[in-house]
């Protein structure tokens, strides 16, 4: 690999990354790595079969495109599997994806699915992580953990004090000073940020250490793999052998009374080992409806610890860490606007800050206020309410179609499999009933509306693809509308 290839597969690299959501630069493009330029030719290698198709489907036109404008020349992309042996479930789940598939079925079909499912899965987790134990340990510690997310670079302010300072201290000294340690807030105020800190800073202190990083969803899926597959002792092995076990979104385990028992089975193990447990939430324990008493017991026996939305201040100072971090050049005034605007979620801070030196470079650096203004949300305006309507926006902006698209009666394979994600996001993230949606989406029965959520809640645990493909569109719905 020349230095040439290298050179221009970083700038590739920059320009993509103030282009595609955070979660999406991350899954798809940070793990690449270039192998040659040749004959208009770039070959990148990604580090599994998943990456490699999920990369194929949504951005290799995207990479092109770039590589083109900064070399004035068309260059084909292709992508390579540093391992040849592809995950059996990824691809197996894939197949299922055919036309036939997502046909609505007969009014007579249909009965609702009550399993232990989950949605989808934290970035970088292997899709089949029982087929090499020692191998799954350490990929998904890597390949999970956001080298970006470090305690130098959190901003520490009053909203998240304890937070942050229990975070390090459980850090610097695992199973010593807080253990559990409960960390919790709203969407997008950076407990996912000390979560992945800690981690880091685990790792760094003891490369060799087996530390695991997932989210519970994942955790319900693996689980549910080890079953079908008779593989659970490997499944308990590799969670119950860690010197860190770091659990993001425990909410999701609401309702799952399969995957509780054995988180619960797992907790105790790893305490009475003394083990690190650290969770995240997006509320305390106390105010869990739909999880063991026993479990919620165990949550609150380290720290619990909130984060609250940064003040007028805290939220300038990380708008200017950020800029320089990506080494970015923002005016004060610009960054005192977008914190105006901008008041509840640092997750769109950093969206804002990222579009508006995009505005700047497409005006030669000349970006004038009234222009900021026109593209930044106010919040101090009544939060948007979030409907059914609201998701199928969502949906439709995502896939380039209508709303009557997602209404109506086309049996065209994008346009089918966009109106299933549609209706699962709308039964899973609003109170309505299937006969309910069934007249939001075209007068359809409530069976096939039925058809539709189980459908995608069954697909979810076998096709990682899709299950980071919904991940980003509930992470995209819950911060636009604060719920």
């Amino acid at each position: 690999m020349n230095e040439k290839t290298v050179h221009l597969w970083q700038e590739i690299k920059k320009n993509l990354e103030k282009e595609l959501p955070e979660a999406s630069f991350e899954t798809w493009v940070n793990n690449l790595d270039p192998v040659d330029l040749q004959n208009g030719r770039i070959e990148l290698v990604a580090p599994s079969g998943f990456i490699k198709r999920g990369l194929e489907e949504r951005y290799l036109d995207l990479i092109e495109s770039k590589a083109k404008e900064l070399t004035g020349e068309e260059k084909e992309v292709s992508v390579q599997v540093a391992e040849q042996k592809e995950e059996a479930e990824t691809a197996r789940g894939e197949e299922n994806l055919n036309e036939k598939d997502l046909q609505p079925p007969p009014v007579s079909s249909g009965n609702n699915s009550t399993g232990d499912s989950s949605g989808p899965a934290s970035r970088g987790v292997s899709s089949n992580p029982l087929d090499d134990q020692s191998k799954s340990e350490s990929s998904t510690s890597k390949m999970a953990l956001n080298r970006e997310y470090t305690f130098d670079n959190f901003v520490r302010s009053k909203s998240n004090q304890l937070a942050s300072a229990a975070s390090r201290a459980v850090a610097e000294s695992p199973a010593d000073s807080y253990n559990p340690l409960f960390l919790y807030s709203k969407v997008g105020l950076g407990k996912t940020h000390l979560l992945h800190s800690i981690g880091n800073y685990l790792r760094r202190q003891n490369p060799d250490g087996k530390i695991i990083y997932t989210s519970s969803e994942r955790f319900a899926i693996e689980m549910i793999q080890a079953i079908r597959q008779n593989e659970t002792d490997e499944f308990r092995k590799k969670y119950r052998s860690v010197q860190a076990f770091l659990l993001d979104d425990v909410q999701f385990l609401e309702n799952k009374e399969g995957t509780q028992e054995e988180l619960f089975h797992t907790f105790n193990e790893l305490y009475g080992n003394d083990k690190q447990i650290v969770l995240t939430s997006d509320r305390s324990p106390q105010e869990f409806s739909d999880l063991q008493d026993r479990l919620v017991s165990r949550f609150r026996w380290g720290l619990v610890a909130d984060i609250q939305p940064p003040n007028f201040e805290t939220r300038v100072a990380i708008l200017r860490k950020k800029a320089n971090q990506k080494g970015l050049e923002v005016g004060k005034e610009v960054l005192e606007l977008i914190a105006t605007r901008i008041s509840t979620n640092v997750r769109a801070l950093e969206g804002a800050l990222i579009k508006a030196v995009a505005h700047a470079n497409l005006a030669s650096g000349k970006l004038k206020m009234e222009e900021v203004k026109s593209f930044l949300p106010d919040e101090s305006k009544e939060a948007k309410e979030l409907t059914v309507d609201s998701i199928k926006e969502v949906v439709a902006n995502n896939y380039d179609l209508s709303n009557e698209d997602l209404e109506g009666k086309s049996r065209k394979k994008k346009i089918a499999r966009s109106r299933h994600i549609a209706i699962y996001l709308c039964r899973e993230l609003t109170d309505s009933s299937f006969p309910s949606l069934g007249k939001k989406f075209g007068d359809r029965d409530h069976s096939t509306i039925m058809h539709s959520h189980q459908k995608i809640d069954s697909m979810i645990e076998e096709t990682p693809l899709l299950y980071e493909e919904i991940k980003e569109l509930k992470e995209e719905i819950r911060s636009s509308f604060n719920t």
